[in-house]
């Protein structure tokens, strides 16, 4: 491993692979606290819009439609990843993913967990496929949808999943 992807890793890993600086140790930044919100209008307005995209979405996937996902889910530049590490980048190349994606199964989107700004948001959910192939059982991805305003319509720059679930809320 290279010096610098190592001094990479120790820092993303919390590690100290250098002097620790006297100055810092003695004065530790305060906590951060919540991420600043946009009101409830503006929160409102995300839920009705990201819940008509995954509607969409999930229309588009019992009809096979990888090009109506693509074009209307997500923006020219997004990246996606999961649990193997190999990000895909670009709506030519969620294009080929998707067309081989949406023979496998139906889907419903689930979210679980919601931060809206002022012209960024993300959002978790529970991403639920059920396979076409009724011979194979229902899998669920932990998924993380990452959207931004666009001439006031939200869009998704991209997502990253991995096998798994959220409790149930309660």
């Amino acid at each position: 491993m290279s010096k610098s992807v190592a001094l990479l890793a120790s820092a993303l890993l919390g590690l100290s692979v250098l002097p620790a600086s006297p100055a810092l140790a003695a004065d530790p930044a305060p906590a951060v606290g919540d991420l600043p919100s946009a009101g409830g209008a503006a929160v409102a307005e995300f839920r009705r819009q990201v819940d008509a995209l995954y509607r969409m979405k999930e229309a588009a996937f019992a009809r096979d439609d990888a090009d109506t996902i693509v074009d209307r889910f997500y923006t020219r530049d997004a990246i996606t990843f999961g649990p193997e590490g190999k990000p895909v980048i670009g709506r030519e190349a969620f294009r080929d993913e998707y067309r081989n994606v949406v023979k496998i199964a139906n889907v419903k989107v689930e979210p679980v967990a919601t931060h809206v700004g002022t012209d960024a948001a993300w959002e978790w959910v529970n991403f639920r496929a059920f396979p076409k192939d009724k011979t194979q059982k229902p899998f669920t991805f932990i998924m993380l949808f990452v959207f931004a305003k666009k001439d006031g319509h939200w869009v998704s720059g991209g997502d990253a999943y991995t096998v798994g679930e959220f409790p149930k809320a309660g």
